[in-house]
This record gives C-alpha cells, structure tokens and sequence, in this order.
C-alpha cells in the first residue's frame, strides 16, 4: 500500500472507542462506504457471522459490538476491505474471509518496502499472495527458472504462476 493510499484511507475513516467497549467506523467518503458495506450489506453479515460479533450500519457510520478482542479483528478488517476497495476497486467473498486472516492483517500492518514484491499487477487487478507459502511460491517463481509445484486443488498454484507470468 503506498502512502498516498495510507493517507487516503485515514482521510475517509474515524474511530471513535465507545465507554461500553464498542468502537464506531465513520465513513467521509460515500463510495468507499458502499463498496465496503457491499450490496444488500453482504459484507458486514459476512463479517458479523465469521467473528460472532453484532454490527449495527445505519448512515455513514458502522456500530462493532462485542468483546474487544473481536471489535478489533472487525475494525481491522474493515481497514483491509476499505484499502481493497481503494486500490482494486471492487471487493469479493474472498477479500471479506482474507480481513479477517491473521496473516493479511500482520502483512497490512507490516508496511516495508520488500513485502510490495509479493503484489502481482494485472491488466484488471492486483494479486497478492493469502498465506505464506504462497508468497514463498511467488518468490519461488520469480527467482527460479523452473518451479514444480504440488499440492491440493484450489491452493492457486496455477493461478499465481499464470499472474506471475
């Protein structure tokens, strides 16, 4: 993410920490809004159902309930969908199950310069690895020659090998 993108994201989103232990996400900008939201508000009942917390969307604001531990994981994976949204610009099923992945919230937050070798760009959209070996594989590919690759089907071996390309 660069720091035109950080900088956009904290433009369009406020925290506000509650007494009772919930946590507001104000949107300034309607767009973002929307595309994180997602139609018919699929990605917060996603969100809501995978981390057993209660999200409230009314306005331009998002009320997380819960525990703190879960409003956390929730607020982070709205920082995930909404820089997404921003640098993709539409968000899928799959962007809502990675927010809330360990692994790409400890990639988002871990902002150096040699993680931005692991994006693949694409005519459409960028292609960044989920876990960590898949980006030991895009490594792989981009080192070696030759890669043989095994594995369970579905893992996105052809995939990435094909973005790479």
């Amino acid at each position: 993410m660069t720091n035109q993108n950080l900088k956009k994201i904290n433009s369009d989103l406020n925290f506000v920490y509650s007494d009772n232990g919930s946590i507001s996400v104000i949107f300034q900008d309607n767009n973002l809004l929307m595309g994180v939201v997602g139609e018919f508000n699929v990605n917060l009942k996603e969100l809501e159902k995978m981390t057993n917390s209660n999200i409230y969307f009314r306005g331009n604001s998002i009320l997380i309930k819960g525990n703190q531990e879960k409003n956390e994981t929730v607020k982070n994976a709205i920082q995930f969908l909404a820089d997404q949204f921003i640098n993709n610009g539409s968000i899928e099923k799959k962007d809502v199950i990675s927010s809330i992945n360990k692994f790409m919230i400890e990639e988002k937050k871990n902002k150096s310069n040699r993680n931005i070798e692991y994006i693949i760009k694409t005519p459409k959209k960028s292609v960044i690895p989920r876990s960590e070996r898949q980006k030991n594989y895009v490594r792989a590919l981009k080192e070696s020659e030759i890669i043989i690759s095994t594995g369970p089907a579905g893992t996105g071996k052809t995939f990435l090998a094909v973005a790479v390309a």
